[in-house]
């Protein structure tokens, strides 16, 4: 059985806060706007940050009322805000994405499909000056661009990003849309003050607060084991752990592939892609993409994490990379360091990564069209459907298999079938080889 691994951040927080038992929060964290960014990249990678997204974090204390965020719309297929609250457990209080901020007077929200014919369609080609304000108080209750959260509780604040628009201008913003992140103005007894920009490096004494915040005490219990077939099931999860900043705008199923890999083998997956919009290019949101004649959803990505804290980012792949066959896409996982030789052009391949750390693999989708009747959204909402995943505790492998059954009737052919398979048995046959009798 493979050493169950706590993590070298988790180290780097025992070590930062052993004179400190208090949770760190708001005097742990640089006083400006969105001081700390999770991505795959750096001190950020932690809590599972998808590859073709950001993530900005910002404390809001309880010494405030207000906080109130002034923003441009960016070229992005999806942003939003999410207020997270320490209760116990750690819980969403409050979320807004695109389509739902109202703009500011004289602005147009350009996520919303306009209800005339003329054409409004977005393009990276030209600047966006279309403006919105979002205000998250401790005074008022959620409505319209408010989020409400509660008086005596310390909360973090996140905006999120996913695949920004290609960027032709090279105005340095291509990753956060192509316009500049919203200012921040927070409010105490009726004065209010907006804070300076942070710096576009995360600041290591920044992180290690925010995982104090998080990870702080815990250990993960049950260490991964193997499952009892090559046969991988991925399980709707009924709460995600809330200690990874899940997306209220996305529902996830999760598979546990074992404790470590299997040598001389791969993983493959196989399913239908839904429809969804392509947007680099400037496309609206709502038009599909080439090939799709319906949006049946924002987004969707598979993502390989490792099953140790803080949970950071392997490798991904998501609708807008992956190679599709006859609507169909085919991914494989293996060990390599580089894309093998041995993979043809269409097939999709995912780093297992490092050896020494067990993996935990998510599949998502965003904001499905209520009338896609395949999405892992109408799976959870079935019955019997889900299993319980939430830290410190580390489910079986097999503990997703009844859920995940159960998904794959409601999902249909968009359900990821997924296997342990010889390598040569994939080269030989493909994944009609591999999927054969599972």
């Amino acid at each position: 059985m493979r050493v169950f691994h706590i993590g070298v951040f988790a180290v780097l927080i025992a070590l930062a806060f052993l004179s400190n038992s208090t949770v760190a929060r708001a005097q742990n964290v640089r006083n400006c706007a969105w001081p700390i960014e999770l991505s795959p990249e750096g001190y950020g990678n932690a809590t599972g940050p998808e590859s073709l997204a950001r993530y900005f974090l910002i404390p809001f204390d309880t010494q405030y009322e207000t906080m109130t965020i002034k923003g441009t719309y960016p070229n992005a297929r999806y942003f939003s805000f999410v207020t997270y609250e320490d209760t116990t457990p750690t819980a969403i209080v409050g979320d807004i994405y695109d389509a739902q901020i109202v703009p500011d007077p004289g602005s147009v929200n350009p996520f919303v499909r306009p209800k005339t014919k003329i054409s409004q369609t977005r393009s990276t080609h030209q600047p966006v000056n279309e403006t919105y304000t979002v205000v998250i108080s401790r005074t008022e209750s959620s409505f319209g661009n408010t989020i409400g959260v509660s008086p005596g509780h310390f909360v973090w604040v996140m905006l999120r990003m996913y695949i920004p628009s290609a960027d032709p201008s090279l105005s340095g913003q291509s990753l956060i849309g192509g316009v500049p992140l919203p200012t921040i103005a927070l409010m105490a007894n009726g004065v209010s003050q907006e804070l300076s920009s942070c710096s576009s490096v995360n600041d290591l004494q920044d992180i290690t607060a925010l995982l104090q915040d998080l990870f702080g005490g815990v250990v993960l219990n049950n260490p991964p084991d193997m499952p009892s077939s090559d046969r991988l099931w991925f399980g709707p999860i009924k709460v995600p752990p809330m200690r990874l900043f899940p997306n209220p705008h996305n529902k996830y199923i999760a598979m546990l592939p074992g404790d470590n890999y299997q040598s001389g083998r791969i993983i493959v997956i196989h399913g239908k892609a839904p429809g969804t919009p392509y947007t680099y290019d400037g496309s609206p949101v709502w038009e599909p993409a080439q090939g799709f004649r319906t949006v049946d959803m924002r987004y969707w990505a598979l993502c390989n994490v490792n099953l140790a804290l803080p949970i950071t980012n392997v490798d991904c792949t998501a609708d807008l990379t992956t190679n599709l066959q006859g609507g169909d896409y085919t991914i494989v996982i293996s060990d390599d360091l580089l894309r093998p030789d041995w993979l043809k052009p269409n097939i999709n391949w995912v780093r297992w990564g490092d050896e020494h750390y067990s993996k935990l693999m998510f599949f998502r989708n965003m904001l499905p069209d209520p009338t896609f009747p395949f999405s892992i959204q109408k799976a959870i909402e079935k019955e019997g459907c889900t299993f319980d995943f939430n830290f410190p505790d580390i489910p079986a492998s097999d503990d997703t298999i009844a859920a995940g059954q159960c998904a794959s009737q409601v999902m249909g052919d968009y359900y990821p079938v997924a296997v342990w398979c010889d390598k040569s048995t994939f080269v030989h046959g493909g994944w009609q080889a591999c999927t054969k009798g599972q």
